[in-house]
Formats: C-alpha cells, structure tokens, sequence
C-alpha cells in the first residue's frame, strides 16, 4: 500500500522538478568533492603531529625520563586505570613514575603495537591503542588496550588522557 502511494507521487512529480533536484545534488556533491581534498590532508597532518607526540611519550617512557614525558604532556593529565583508578596532574611536576620501582617489578620496556586513529580534529586526536610491557628477557608480560587523547594546546601535541583497559594478555 505504501509503495503504491511512493509511485503515484512520483508519476506525478514532473520532469523539470527532479532535473532541478538532480541538479542541486551534483552541485553540492561537486563543491563539497572541491573541499575534501584539502579537509583531508588537514585531517592527516593533524593525526600524524598527533603521532609524532604519542611516539616520542613512549620512547620517553622508555628513556626512564620523567621530564621528558612532562613535556610531552598537556595539562591537566588524566589517567584512567583498568580498575577506573583516576589519576589527575595539573602540572608537569606531578609527573613523577618510580621507574626504578617499575624496573624492579620486572619491567624493562614498553612498545605501541598499535596507534588507531579513530576521531581527528584540529586540536585532538583519539587513538585506539595497544601497548606491551616486556621484561628484560624480552618476553612480554602484559598487553593492554586502551584509548589515548593527544591535544594541541598552545600550538604543542601532547598526551592528555590514557585510559586502559585490564590487559588483554597476562604472563603467568
């Protein structure tokens, strides 16, 4: 019954009414093709700064250097532990890891083994990532997933928020 009615209306829309419907979809299809190029490549310089800033977090991490992950940082910090622990750092003093600490719990190095962009915007970046903590034998002892925000505050890409999942992999 409804078809019948879609296809009574449509015999009865004349000609020169969906040429002119036709018309103004190819020309907002055309102006909005003419912008995509350029949106893209914006979309794609922004994720790879964005990128740039998660991997040089994760080579300061694995550096032992606190200072260096501050500076990678934008502020406030947040943190979101697999166990919804929130950790909040105003400042770059706060940043302070116990690596010595991290080393001793069998830690040696982490790896990003994966950085998905998922949601890109001028300003920030969400990544879908994956990260492997290894110990010194070079066996991994946890996988965890998680999502990562990088932020553009005052023309710098930095790590704001970390969220993790419980880890997907346990070494037993």
């Amino acid at each position: 019954m409804q078809r019948r009615k879609w296809m009574r209306q449509e015999k009865t829309t004349s000609s020169v009414g969906r040429l002119a419907v036709t018309a103004g979809l190819m020309v907002v299809l055309g102006a909005s093709m003419g912008a995509t190029p350029s949106a893209q490549d914006d979309e794609r310089q922004h994720e790879a700064e964005a990128r740039a800033a998660l991997e040089e977090y994760i080579r300061a991490w694995n550096a032992e250097d606190n200072e260096a992950v501050a500076a990678v940082s934008n502020f406030p910090r947040v943190s979101l532990g697999s166990n919804g622990q929130v950790v909040l750092r105003e400042t770059a003093e706060e940043i302070v890891t116990d690596f010595q600490m991290l080393r001793q719990s069998g830690w040696d190095r982490s790896t990003l083994d994966l950085a998905e962009a998922v949601q890109v915007s001028a300003d920030k970046v969400h990544f879908r990532v994956v990260l492997t903590r290894y110990a010194i034998d070079g066996d991994p002892i946890t996988t965890t997933p998680g999502l990562y925000v990088v932020t553009k505050q005052n023309d710098h890409w930095g790590l704001q928020l970390q969220s993790v999942l419980p880890p997907t992999f346990v070494r037993e």
